[in-house]
């Protein structure tokens, strides 16, 4: 199956609820989970940002679902920011043990 479509369901989005999250038309995550059409670069970084996880896990290139490798420091540290967000985990709950 294609991983938009599977990642779409697994959050429990139709096609609509997905293109409002990313500004997409329904008709265009349509084409894409269909392989009518392939998304641009810029389309295929925010469906994985939206959806937390790799470019090419993504594309099914890749079978894990995030690559922690970060090109600097700064987005390292922004990733840990999101976690912590998602997560509702606050710098006091995070202990040196």
């Amino acid at each position: 199956m294609n991983r938009i479509k599977e990642l779409r369901q697994k959050n429990n989005l139709t096609l609509r609820g997905l293109g409002q999250k990313v500004d997409l038309s329904k008709g265009a995550i349509s084409r894409y989970e269909n392989g009518v059409r392939k998304p641009k670069p810029e389309t295929w970084q925010a469906l994985a940002d939206f959806f937390n996880v790799s470019v090419p896990y993504l594309q099914g290139i890749d079978d894990k679902i995030c690559d922690l490798k970060f090109p600097t420091k700064k987005e390292a540290i922004d990733f840990i920011h999101k976690i912590m967000k998602i997560q509702n985990i606050k710098l006091k709950d995070i202990n040196d043990d």
